[in-house]
């Protein structure tokens, strides 16, 4: 008989809290990404992301999509084209309102909306052949959240979650006068899926992030919606940065640094 393997006793879900606690990066709000739903919705430094993560999913045999944090249908949308009908979810009304008219313009029916979050009841939402959360696992319950996506999965899971604690530059954490706490990666929810009996493949996704700026106070204002409160020095070097950023044919200044994401994906199989 084989004992107890002494990884099972590690209260990943704990330290994930633990982590997102002391992190410099909180949670967000649906009124926050609702101030963020315009630009989304243009797809600014999302594109090669989205391609990416596309050109990896294994549609075979599925007919339905799950989409868990939709915002503004840059998954959604594609896989309607493909696929009888995808479900998309989400907690922001505004980014659901430009799903709305993004789906509408591409010619597509088959999209079903939800406004939900995390801690609603999805009772309403029906399982899917596919389910998709991409870079929305920014949870308090990490478990909760994962077992709730296997639930509604019928054929296979895909989650995309941040490799490395920062989605700042190396060049903008330098202009801060403090110590920078890092968000919880993916290794946690690979550890807690391990312990869910769930053995997920992971691969990594590399972007080049590109947002553009109409001012310096722009800028600074989305250093200040990732960091919280910034002192004036911080907020004067912030500005000097942005005047050393190259310029773009539309006016605005565009700031470009690399991402890399981690995509987990596993089988629905019996538990």
């Amino acid at each position: 008989m084989l004992g107890k393997d002494l990884i099972q006793e590690i209260d990943f879900g704990a330290l994930y809290r633990e982590q997102c606690r002391r992190s410099s990066f909180g949670a967000r709000t649906s009124a926050d990404w609702d101030r963020r739903a315009e630009r989304r919705s243009r797809g600014e430094g999302d594109r090669d992301y989205d391609r990416a993560l596309l050109a990896r999913l294994d549609l075979t045999g599925a007919r339905t999509a799950l989409d868990i944090g939709c915002g503004t249908g840059n998954l959604a949308i594609p896989l309607a084209k493909v696929l009888r009908k995808v479900h998309a979810l989400d907690f922001s009304p505004e980014m659901l309102r430009y799903l709305e008219i993004n789906r509408k313009r591409a010619g597509v029916d088959n999209v079903v909306v939800h406004r939900l979050a995390w801690t609603d009841s999805w009772k309403g939402v029906p399982a899917a052949d596919v389910v998709i959360c991409s870079r929305a696992l920014g949870v308090e319950d990490l478990r909760g959240a994962l077992e709730k996506m296997h639930r509604k999965a019928k054929v296979r899971c895909y989650a995309t979650l941040h490799a490395g604690g920062s989605y700042l530059g190396e060049d903008v954490l330098a202009l801060l006068d403090r110590n920078m706490e890092p968000r919880p990666d993916y290794v946690y929810a690979v550890n807690v899926l391990y312990q869910m009996g769930v053995k997920a493949r992971v691969d990594f996704l590399r972007s080049r992030g590109g947002l553009g700026y109409a001012s310096a106070e722009d800028f600074v204002g989305a250093v200040r919606w990732r960091v919280g409160a910034l002192s004036r020095k911080e907020e004067a070097r912030l500005r000097k940065f942005y005047r050393a950023l190259p310029r773009e044919a539309d006016g605005r200044r565009r700031y470009r640094h690399d991402f890399e994401w981690a995509l987990l994906a596993w089988e629905k199989g019996p538990r």
